[in-house]
Parts: structure tokens; sequence; C-alpha cells
């Protein structure tokens, strides 16, 4: 069930429609840099929509001068933002705030990106993990956090240059207590700049959806140092014990997963090439930090706290924190 969808053409009232809206990005990597450098794109001569970039180094050094370049798999722009910046001074307090760091640099972000949360500001999360947006919420109290999911295959394929390498790609978002006028502003706001974004009353089950895939795929390929191919014709039977324990879990704390979970992510992965891999495995690989705590310890965590069994997810996690 949608509560909001692209059809639905409100007004919040917050803002009369001619007045300015303050969207940022933090974060120009893969899934920031595609989703704000399309609404960049579409709104480039909009007087009232303002889209702005945070960013550092030769990333923004390049997108400050050419601009970001978006590549897929049938073309290629261009999109300059209102302003790409290192300092968020710059910029101040903004209507939509997307957060697209890695889990790990979550905290430190935050307080890097304060002078952009002002009393009106929504910060919608997309990054990999089941409790993001409560996370957040303990970080900055007081403010409107909603919920965020992507499944997009993309990269920052060098610097001012983001590669979209997958077909399809969707964005959830919301939070089914929050204000229905924002969501859908939001939401218009989105869809119009040809962005395949819902606002469904799950996102919740949706996010859990999400985490199950990549906690499987990432503790395993992780684990093995084995790409999914490999995992798949090695080591098959991992994502089963791993995803009845979390499936335990997931029941536990009241969330809605299909019954053939299990069954509907190895088919999924068996859809990747064989020689594909997941984000926190190459991280491992190039010795840098990694999602361990987001994807791996959220679970062995939960379990304690449930008194649920774990004994797999707790194997390979204390095999993963010695390195």
């Amino acid at each position: 069930m949608i509560f909001l969808t692209k059809n639905i053409l409100l007004k919040s009232n917050r803002k009369e429609s001619s007045m300015e809206i303050k969207i940022a990005f933090s974060g120009i990597g893969g899934v920031g840099g595609y989703y704000g450098g399309r609404l960049a794109h579409f709104y480039r001569q909009s007087e009232n929509i303002k889209i702005y970039f945070i960013s550092r180094g030769e990333n923004l050094e390049i997108i400050s001068r050419k601009g970001l370049k978006i590549q897929t798999l049938h073309e290629e722009i261009i999109a300059h933002p209102t302003l790409a910046t290192h300092s968020p001074k710059d910029i101040g307090p903004v209507d939509y705030l997307f957060c697209t760091t890695k889990s790990y640099d979550l905290a430190g972000n935050l307080e890097e990106i304060r002078p952009l949360i002002g009393p009106s500001t929504v910060i919608i999360p997309l990054l990999n993990g089941a409790n993001i947006t409560e996370a957040i919420r303990r970080l900055v109290p007081g403010h409107q956090v909603w919920y965020g999911c992507v499944y997009i295959g993309a990269r920052l394929s060098a610097p001012g240059t983001v590669s979209k390498f997958t077909e399809q790609d969707r964005l959830w978002f919301g939070d089914p207590e929050g204000n229905r006028l924002r969501q859908a502003e939001l939401l218009q706001l989105m869809s119009r700049a040809g962005i395949s974004a819902l606002n469904p009353a799950d996102i919740h089950d949706r996010i859990w959806r999400k985490f199950f895939l990549i906690s499987l795929s990432a503790t395993l390929t992780s684990y093995y140092d084995q790409s999914i191919g490999e995992v798949l014709e090695f080591h098959r039977s991992g994502y089963e014990k791993l995803g009845e324990e979390l499936y335990a879990i997931a029941q536990a704390q009241g969330i809605h997963l299909p019954q053939d979970m299990i069954r509907q992510v190895i088919a999924d992965q068996e859809k990747m090439p064989y020689d594909a891999t997941t984000s926190m495995h190459t991280d491992f690989r190039k010795h840098k930090p990694t999602e361990l705590e987001t994807l791996t310890g959220y679970v062995v965590e939960n379990g304690k706290a449930l008194h649920l069994p774990v004994p797999s997810y707790e194997m390979m996690y204390k095999e993963l924190k010695t390195r």
C-alpha cells in the first residue's frame, strides 16, 4: 500500500509553491551523486528549487569547475548544483537533507553538517542498515528524521564522475507518522525529475528486505573472502544458516518478511556476475573502515537482546572483528 503517490499534487502548509525549497546531499558518491545530480540537472533553471552538494577533495574541485558527470547505460548528463562546497555554513539550513555517507562515518558527518539542520529540516538517510533512522534521531534529537532506502548500482568511477551500471533503480522514503504533506511535496519534486521514487506505508518492512539481502551477502563474502559467485558455489548453505537466524530476529521485532525470503535472496544473488562482490568485502580487502557493526554486529547484538541464538552470525562476526 502506498499512502502518497506521484499523482497526488498537494501543497504543504509550510510553504507556498513560489517560495524557495533547498535540498542538500551530503556525500557525493554513487548514491548521493546520482540522485543529487538528477535533481540538480532537472531543476537547473528553477528559481525556487535549489540543490546543494557537500563534498571535498578532488571530487569537489572537479564538480565546482566542470559539474558532475552522470553516466548511465543510455545517456550522459552534466549536473551543476546551486553550490558544491565542503562548508555547510555556506548553505545554511535546508528543507531536505539526504545523508549518503557510509554508516561508520555517520556520527562525524552529522557533526560536520549541523549548519544544514534547522527547525524545519527533514533528514533522509540513504545508508545501509536496519536502524539508521533511529541512530540519527539519537544523534540529533528533536529533529525530523524519515526512513530511506535505495536499490541502485552506481559508483564514483572517477572524481567528478558517477557511473550507474544497472538498468533500474528504486528509492523509497518516508515516515508513516511524519508530515504527509511534506512527503507528498518531496515525492512530487523527485518524480518530476524522473527519479523512480516511492513513499510507501510499509517503509520499515522494505528497509528490512534490503537489509536482509545486504547483511547476508556482505557477511558471507567478507568472511570467506570470496565473490558472490564463489560463495554460492562453495558455501550456499551459509545463506540458509544466516538467513534462518536473521529471519527469527526480524519476526521478533514485528517485521513482515516473505516466508521464502531466503530463497529470494539466493535468487537475486544468482543474477549477479560471478565475480561481483559487496562493498563491505571490498573495504576489507582494501584495509579500509567497514560496515561490519551495521551489517553483522547489529544482528549479534539483537540476538543477545532478544535471547535468540545466532551462532553462525556470532562466529563470523568474531572472526571478522580480528581482521
